[in-house]
């Protein structure tokens, strides 16, 4: 009997050769946005713009996905879908496809409750939104929050986008609002109560230089929060009319605003402030500036600078104690309690007219950490605090070396843990020696 063997057939491997789509030729003849009932046609024309310039089929897929981003930040939208099908009909052309997008408008109300971190503070908060009022992105929003501290803020804001102008490449917006604020100041034994009117303009321009100008009007009142507040804060107490003209500009060219490893951000605020719409007397600015340098083995060096000035063109009227600056703490000068670096008076903080503060920080990673992991959360650092207050020379300065931990909260937020180390420091300051913990999204 004869014995065979028999050999499987050899399997061919078929190498496959990734398509280059920029090499195929295309037009889009046709964008549709479906599923708008409440927004009006001409609010959408200028987001899907781009998608007509496309001439590869690998145009019409990256312009795609830019223009679905465009109109999700229309405000309109709750979601999104895509379609790309061949271009058919009389109009068609060779080569052409037609786009449609086809989503569910935004809820005519919608509510939030959560939770906020500010500087060194917590809020519970709430907001009822009422999207897209008019049909062209407008939004009513009325926004309630309370602090542990027992801040309070209540803002009722009308925005208006023009996103759909000639000018909509610089995100123009628009907003007026009402607003009722009140304050504490534990530091100083004493509370502010606001309430009044805001105006709003903002826009972009090209290089990322994002402009806030604003002007607000209103009643301001201080309050003392107990029998022991000094009497030149009592003297203070009483109601004013403020009447503000505000500039914000902020520069953002960091790779991340928590724990940034190279660029440059840049916010500064000026005020002009004054007690009625035509008499202004008061100067403000506060300028804050950051720079970020990458090491090596994901170490980078960060030096980061604040300063501010008040400027009192009136000298008969003394500046209100709710507009001084109040150094100290662990987002400004680490090592000192909050408000623990400017002049003391009978036990509280008397603020001052104007400081500096500056921050040297080694960031690094945590040690055999991966990226991707839970250990993204943490950091560590060294720090060199060094600042003062009213005056802008190296006297009478105010120093702090240590050594933390961060951890980030979300995409907005971290909390600190630092051992200080206070080098120089005047009489009457509050130091803070030893630990001290700090939380919110604006650090030196």
């Amino acid at each position: 009997m004869g014995s065979g063997s028999s050999k499987d057939p050899p399997v061919t491997e078929r190498k496959k050769d990734k398509i280059d789509l920029a090499l195929f030729k295309a037009r889009v003849d046709r964008v549709n946005v479906k599923g708008l009932s409440r927004t009006c046609d001409d609010y959408v024309h200028r987001a899907v713009r781009n998608l007509f310039g496309a001439s590869t089929f690998q145009d019409v897929i990256d312009e795609t996905s830019n223009v679905k981003d465009n109109l999700m930040q229309l405000g309109i939208f709750k979601n999104l879908k895509i379609k790309i099908d061949v271009s058919r009909g009389t109009d068609s052309t060779p080569n052409g496809y037609e786009v449609t997008f086809e989503g569910s408008e935004l809820s005519r109300l919608t509510g939030s409750i959560g939770t906020e971190l500010g500087q060194n503070d917590g809020a519970a908060t709430a907001e009822l939104l009422s999207p897209n009022v008019f049909g062209r992105g407008e939004r009513l929003s009325l926004n309630y929050s309370y602090s542990y501290v027992k801040s309070s803020v209540l803002n009722l804001r009308l925005t208006k986008p023009y996103y759909h102008t000639v000018v909509g490449d610089y995100n123009p917006k628009t907003s007026i609002g009402i607003f009722k604020h009140s304050s504490h100041t534990p530091w100083s034994k004493f509370r502010t109560d606001e309430a009044g009117a805001l105006l709003d303009f903002s826009f972009t321009l090209p290089f990322g230089l994002s402009n806030s100008l604003q002007y607000e009007i209103g009643m301001k009142e201080v309050f003392t929060t107990g029998k022991t507040t000094p009497f030149f804060i009592r003297e203070t107490c009483g109601p004013r009319l403020a009447s503000i003209i505000r500039y914000i500009g902020i520069y953002e060219g960091r790779d991340s605003s928590i724990y940034p490893t190279k660029g440059t951000y840049i916010k500064a605020t000026n005020e002009l402030i004054g007690s009625s719409l035509n008499q202004f007397g008061l100067v403000k600015s506060d300028v804050h500036c950051e720079l970020n340098v990458p090491l090596f083995a994901g170490i980078s060096l960060q030096l980061c600078g604040r300063a501010g000035i008040l400027v009192n063109d009136k000298r008969k009227e003394a500046i209100p104690i709710y507009q001084l600056f109040y150094p100290g703490g662990p987002q400004s000068l680490r090592g000192f309690e909050q408000a623990g670096a400017c002049p003391h008076r009978d036990d509280v903080a008397a603020g001052c007219q104007s400081y500096w503060a500056t921050g040297v920080h080694l960031w690094s990673p945590l040690p055999f950490s991966r990226a991707g992991d839970l250990s993204d959360l943490f950091r560590v650092h060294l720090f060199y605090n060094f600042g003062t207050c009213n005056t802008f020379t190296t006297d009478k300065l105010r120093s702090t070396v240590g050594a933390g931990l961060a951890v980030r909260i979300g995409q907005k937020a971290r909390i600190e843990f630092n051992y200080c180390q206070p080098l120089s420091f005047e009489s009457g300051d509050r130091v803070k020696e030893g630990f001290q913990f700090g939380i919110g999204y604006d650090f030196i």
